[in-house]
């Protein structure tokens, strides 16, 4: 008998009919996450997870994360004032900040709920009125976020764009332009609206007529050319350009969805990256007032994965990537430039004065910010000492149908291969992003520095389902590919137990989100395969997510169980709430949060309640579900508290004290 007696949770007699197919919903009446039976479940869950943990472990925990924790970096930098206003991300909350010159924080001038029932992620300053700033922010459990039209003069929002990921300030004149969103049954339409602060009206641009599942707004550094773009899905777009002087609207590729990218617009030309007919990317350029089929190819192919770009002092550059690891190409004078490590992640972080804000990241050094002047990049903030005794390999493993799929191991160099050493692997595989070197881990937040230099290992994934290889390599985790993405991670894990670098019983893997679904699946499929499990914020009911606020969006990466005998049977065969059997399960912690918008929690609570019933294994499964939790890991001491717990939860499974 399993020593734990988790919470009773209910089960219905529900049964649905999928093309002649009788589907078991036990939990079906958890997705309502405001009701009483629903609550009290939930309160229960929580008050077990209490209970299973040692409260002053926790809290020395808490004590030692912070103290080797280091703050994230500002983003979204602009200029503002007599210096910059950014976003800051802090113990989980978000914050707009204000900066002085020299980048140091003077002033928090929104955290959460100072905007009434929102939380702020992103804002700029009007360029012709630093009196008017555009604030991208979302209420909790809401579908998407707002862009708010807020006056600093009088601290009142003056709009709301709704339902929106995007929007820009015009270059020259009081617009603020957002592409929203509105999801109706089975269709997703996407507008541009753009609110005028001299009239203080709103209007709409322009209505794309086809599915779109989002859009973005793009301010040309041409001062009068807007980028309107409509996506189909993940990868391919629509686009058009807008004079803002003149109103002409002119499409660019209008009835063909691309998997192109648009970088900027110089010299009359629009400048995109095409993916299409190419491994690694192309660099075109389109004239203004022509359609994509007149595109002329300004840089030829190469090795490199075309990720990114844009321009600065009239030239041009690219962000490219090889192997995840990132190049800066400036396209002008055909050459690279030298970044201060050669296994790191490069992005662009904001605007400064006169020259582009990059923060860099690798598994071996903490975050920097570096100042780039269109020549070299210098620090604008400190790093660490380099450690040489820390190593980064890259190496492959062989999925299942032969495909060779790649992972960052980074080690010490005097470690020994006697199948004992603490491994932590993360992984994610899918949505066309890719998973870049980072020096903390995303889930726990694990400083990869400190778990290499305590003799543990880490393993950075490259699944396919992302971006890293180009579209082939999405292409293959995704849709009727999905399954790929499981078995590419489980052939790592294979690989590096057969090296005798670890074991099962000293494994611990981690993911979210998307991750969170590769997690469940993961765990369902071979639970023999590791020591511990952390799965956070995930999809695991794979049938029924297509009724969630964002099924729309998600339909274009997973596909949709509703459309086929054969496509629901497909995601029966791994959706993970579906596939739970009475075995014996290793530990694993589940966390979700009451106000995610994109993952609902009921996601994580039935596959907790099925997990605990069918759990044969003396092993805890333990569900964490935060009361004002979104799609993260909490905020300010809850933050630190449920990280905290995942580390216990860690170090107990695997019998560790890092």
């Amino acid at each position: 008998m399993p020593k734990y007696e988790y919470p009773v949770c209910r089960k219905s007699d529900l049964v649905e009919d999928h093309f002649g197919y009788k589907l078991p919903c036990p939990y079906t009446w958890l997705r309502n996450t405001n009701d009483p039976e629903v609550l009290d479940f939930t309160r229960r869950e929580n008050e077990f997870t209490d209970a299973w943990f040692n409260q002053n472990e926790v809290s020395q925990k808490i004590a030692d994360l912070k103290n080797e924790h280091f703050d994230s970096l500002p983003n979204s930098i602009s200029p503002w004032k007599d210096g910059y206003i950014a976003t800051e991300e802090k113990e989980g909350n978000y914050s707009i900040v204000s900066l002085d010159a020299s980048f140091n924080k003077t002033e928090t001038l929104f955290k959460r709920y100072d905007l009434p029932k929102y939380t702020p992620f992103s804002a700029s300053a009007c360029p012709v009125d630093e009196n008017l700033l555009g604030i991208m922010a979302q209420v909790d459990a809401a579908p998407r976020p707002d862009y708010l039209a807020y006056d600093v003069k009088t601290g009142k929002i003056l709009a709301t764009l709704p339902l929106t990921f995007s929007g820009t300030w015009s270059k020259t004149k009081r617009y603020l332009y957002a592409a929203c969103t509105e999801v109706k049954e089975n269709d997703s339409i996407t507008s541009i609206l753009r609110y005028n602060a001299d009239t203080d009206s709103i209007e709409t641009i322009f209505t794309y007529p086809k599915y779109s599942i989002f859009g973005h707004v793009t301010a040309a550094s041409d001062n009068k050319t807007l980028i309107f773009t409509f996506c189909k899905d993940y990868s391919n777009d629509y686009y058009y350009s807008y004079n803002e002087e003149t109103g002409a609207i002119t499409p660019i590729n209008a009835d063909n969805a691309l998997e192109i990218s648009y970088l900027d617009t110089l010299a009359d030309k629009h400048y995109f990256i095409t993916h299409v007919d190419t491994v690694h990317g192309i660099l075109l350029s389109v004239e203004n007032g022509k359609d994509f089929t007149s595109a002329k190819q300004v840089k030829e192919e190469t090795d490199y994965f075309l990720e990114s770009g844009f321009s600065y002092n009239d030239k041009l550059y690219v962000l490219e990537t090889k192997d995840a690891c990132s190049y800066l190409y400036c396209v002008d004078d055909d050459q690279f430039i030298d970044l201060p490590d050669a296994v790191a992640n490069l992005s662009l972080s904001g605007e400064g004065k006169d020259f582009k804000i990059f923060s860099i990241d690798s598994f071996t050094n903490r975050p920097q910010l570096l100042k780039f002047d269109g020549n070299s990049l210098s620090p604008l903030t400190k790093g660490q000492e380099v450690n040489p005794n820390l190593v980064v390999d890259l190496k492959w493993a062989t999925s299942n149908d032969g495909t060779d799929i790649p992972y960052y191991f980074v080690h010490l160099k005097d470690t020994k291969c006697d199948g004992t050493n603490p491994t932590m692997m993360y992984g994610y595989g899918g949505y066309n992003s890719a998973m870049p070197p980072q020096s903390v881990e995303r889930v726990s937040q694990t400083n990869i520095r400190h778990w290499v230099e305590n003799g543990g290992i880490y393993v950075h994934t490259l699944l396919r389902g992302g971006s890293e290889y180009g579209p082939k390599w999405h292409e293959g985790g995704m849709l009727m590919n999905k399954k790929n993405c499981y078995a590419d991670f489980i052939a790592i894990v294979e690989k590096v137990i057969k090296e005798n670098w670890t074991s099962p019983e000293h494994l611990v893997i981690t993911g979210c989100s998307n991750g969170g679904l590769l997690m469940s699946t993961l765990v369902t499929m071979r639970p023999d395969l590791w020591g511990c499990v952390i799965d956070s914020v995930p999809h695991t009911d794979m049938i029924h997510f297509v009724e969630d606020d964002r099924g729309a969006m998600y339909i274009t990466e997973y596909g949709d169980p509703r459309a086929s005998k054969e496509w629901f049977e497909y995601f029966l065969s791994y959706s993970p709430v579906h596939n739970v059997k009475k075995t014996n399960y290793p530990p694993v912690y589940i966390q979700t949060g009451e106000c995610d918008n994109n993952v609902p929690p009921y996601h994580g609570k039935s596959f907790a309640a099925t997990m605990q019933e069918n759990n044969t294994s003396d092993n805890p499964i333990l569900l964490r579900v935060l009361k004002l939790g979104s799609h993260d890991r909490g905020q300010g001491e809850v933050f630190w508290k449920t990280i905290a717990e995942m580390h216990v939860f860690i170090d107990k499974a695997l019998k560790i004290d890092f």
